[in-house]
């Protein structure tokens, strides 16, 4: 088994699609309607926008999904689904990085911070437009 793509689920498609974009620096490798947009970064990393999905239960008389990923659909959650998972992107000078993105403006960014338990590691994170955690780490 291997990790095929690790995708995020977004409230709001553009806006996650642009923080994306700029973050990573990179054309996405496929985008399908406002679905779903899928980067090259290693691994694939995707972007899913589940209200895509729940205008066609709506609006739609074609059949898309069985009746599991319906009931699924509207199964009741309370939990929070973001930052769960914190994604860690490494990049060759921290430093220089850290200053791109702050000039990039497109979400709440940490000061660098220091940690050594059993080795130095630098890194600092930026929040994306659902809240998500990204840590950054590199040479420093």
């Amino acid at each position: 088994m291997k990790l095929g793509t690790t995708y995020i689920c977004v409230d709001d498609m553009e806006k996650s699609f642009k923080f994306y974009k700029l973050l990573l620096q990179k054309e996405p490798l496929y985008c399908n309607d406002d679905r779903w947009i899928a980067f090259d970064c290693g691994n694939q990393i995707a972007l899913y926008n589940k209200k895509y999905d729940e205008n066609l239960l709506k609006n739609s008389s074609e059949i898309h999904f069985n009746q599991a990923y319906i009931d699924d659909f509207h199964k009741e959650d309370g939990c929070k689904k973001n930052n769960i998972v914190i994604f860690n992107f490494e990049v060759e000078n921290l430093k220089r990085e850290y200053e791109r993105i702050k000039a990039l403006n497109i979400g709440e960014v940490s000061e660098i911070m220091y940690v050594n338990v059993h080795m130095p590691y630098y890194y600092f994170n930026v929040i994306d437009p659902d809240g998500n955690i990204l840590e950054i780490t590199g040479n420093y």
